[in-house]
């Protein structure tokens, strides 16, 4: 069982010329490079609050290969049907020659409409064009050429440049559906989901369903599961209580208010406050990683049992940065007590 630093802020609009809306980011990387912890994610999200700090991995994960010297440098989402493969290609490339071969990319056909403002010819057929850009990007990783038309208007074969630090790339996919999962398996690549709103049976079923499917590949071997978990640890019931007071709540009905949007859906207050309850009782009960030591590292063998390979643990959703920070060594012990586990 790994454990992983995520980042997903909801924080977007709070920043301004004075501000440097990065420093959790930078401080978390700093501290986890000599750690448990195996790997940093960040995702790709356009035109929103909730996760507008992150619109494209390659460049924070430049960033981030420079400053760490250890951990897996991670896309915890390219929402390839927005992109064109060369470019994909060349962008990881530079992260993983920075890196000394630290980057892995998670795919996903992404999912808000807003975001495909981008390419919005894209949106209806972003199924197949996930898989026809994933097969690309892998001939383009490995040394295979394109065929493409120049400025002249002539045709010509491109290879991307530079050449990665390592052929084989560790790649994931990113997302909840039970396509998602047997599409990851069947193509030989590592899943990265999450549990809001989700039942453990359901996760149960569908790690099950992506390991009978798998079939191992040059860059993911072997099946890998990652669970992003909103995660706080303090062994003080008050502090984890202060700490969620009101910064989870925030949080929650920015994502909601992502969901309705691209959903067209009107809610009433009133139901959006019952909304915003369910989610937090459901972090509070076993939903997140959210309380003691004791208790997390129990959650986190549940998952284990399950299938889980590496919890992804989503550190920004509102909590104050001084407290995340010095939740982190907690954090490490509790990656340490579960290093193992499922071996």
């Amino acid at each position: 069982m790994d454990t992983s630093i995520f980042f997903f802020s909801a924080d977007a609009e709070a920043g301004g010329a004075a501000a440097d809306q990065y420093a959790l980011v930078k401080a978390v990387a700093a501290r986890i490079d000599d750690s448990a912890m195996c790997g940093l994610w960040t995702p790709e999200r356009h035109f929103n609050v909730f996760g507008g700090l992150y619109p494209n991995p390659s460049v924070l994960g430049a960033a981030l290969a420079v400053s760490t010297s250890r951990v897996a440098i991670r896309a915890g989402s390219v929402v390839l049907p927005l992109h064109d493969p060369v470019r994909v290609a060349e962008e990881w490339s530079v992260v993983d020659n920075l890196s000394a071969g630290r980057a892995e990319i998670a795919f996903s056909a992404g999912w808000h409409a807003n975001d495909f403002a981008l390419a919005p010819e894209a949106y209806e057929g972003r199924l197949a064009a996930l898989d026809d850009g994933m097969d690309r990007f892998l001939r383009l990783w490995q040394g295979g050429a394109e065929k493409r038309t120049d400025g002249n208007g002539d045709q010509i074969s491109v290879m991307t440049y530079p050449r990665p630090w390592r052929p084989d790339i560790p790649l994931w996919m990113s997302g909840q559906s039970e396509t998602t999962f047997v599409r990851a398996a069947r193509r030989g690549m590592g899943i990265v989901t999450n549990f809001t709103g989700r039942r453990f049976d359901d996760l149960e079923r569908r790690i099950a369903l992506y390991r009978s499917e798998f079939v191992p590949s040059g860059h993911t071997p072997n099946p890998r599961v990652g669970l992003m978990l909103h995660t706080y640890i303090n062994d003080d019931p008050h502090a984890v209580a202060d700490a969620l007071d009101t910064s989870y709540d925030a949080y929650i009905r920015r994502h909601l208010d992502l969901q309705m949007r691209n959903e067209a859906a009107e809610v009433s207050a009133a139901d959006l406050d019952d909304m915003v309850a369910t989610a937090k009782g459901r972090l509070l009960g076993g939903g997140g990683l959210v309380g003691d030591k004791t208790t997390c590292a129990q959650r986190i063998r549940r998952f284990a049992e399950i299938g889980v390979t590496e919890i992804a643990c989503l550190v920004d959703f509102g909590i104050d940065p001084d407290l995340v920070l010095e939740s982190l060594d907690d954090l490490d012990d509790v990656a340490s007590s579960v290093q193992g586990l499922g071996e």
